[in-house]
């Protein structure tokens, strides 16, 4: 964690404590510290310094709230763990090695890539892949190198067994008439 987003963190969690503090001795009137917390809260400067204060911790949690919704979910990757500590292998990683495996083909052009980890089964990795081909290409042939090329690649990137990599192809000219092989 980079050392500024240590700093913000720890005062965050010292204006939320604070807060906390504040209201729970306002509700419940232990040691007489609600009358302490008046006599303070008559007080001119009181009022601007709770105001910016809480219009701070608003601003921070509305973007907090916000950043949580809008950012991506960290979904289907692998953890590898081992006595030294754990390495984590995103959807995209895995996606960005398959694509860098179809630029060897040079018959393949505007090709789209899914891949899946499957957690419950040890990790395995499946992958669709959807390639554009010009018309007279051997797809039987391209199609075979293509799923032998990826599950190579991927095994030996992540460590993980492929479980299946399904490949699609279609005319370029004619983007219909899609041709599973």
């Amino acid at each position: 964690m980079r050392k500024w987003k240590k700093w913000f963190n720890a005062i965050l969690s010292i204006i939320l404590l604070l807060t906390l503090f504040t209201t729970y001795f306002i509700i419940f009137d232990y040691g007489k510290v609600t009358t302490y917390l008046l006599n303070i809260s008559t007080k001119n400067w009181f009022f601007y310094f709770l105001t910016t204060i809480t219009i701070i911790s608003g601003l921070i949690g509305l973007f907090m709230l916000l950043k949580a919704i809008i950012s991506p979910t960290l979904k289907n990757y692998i953890v590898d763990k081992d006595e030294t500590g754990q390495i984590l292998i995103t959807q995209n990683a895995l996606t960005s090695n398959v694509e860098s495996t179809l630029e060897n083909f040079r018959q393949v052009k505007n090709s789209e890539v899914n891949v899946l980890v499957n957690e419950s089964k040890s990790n395995e990795i499946t992958a669709d892949i959807l390639c554009g081909v010009y018309a007279g290409e051997d797809l039987a042939t391209l199609g075979a190198a293509i799923q032998r090329s990826v599950k190579d690649e991927l095994e030996k990137f992540s460590g993980y067994p492929v479980e299946a990599v399904k490949v699609e192809f279609y005319n370029i000219k004619s983007e219909t008439g899609k041709r599973v092989v």
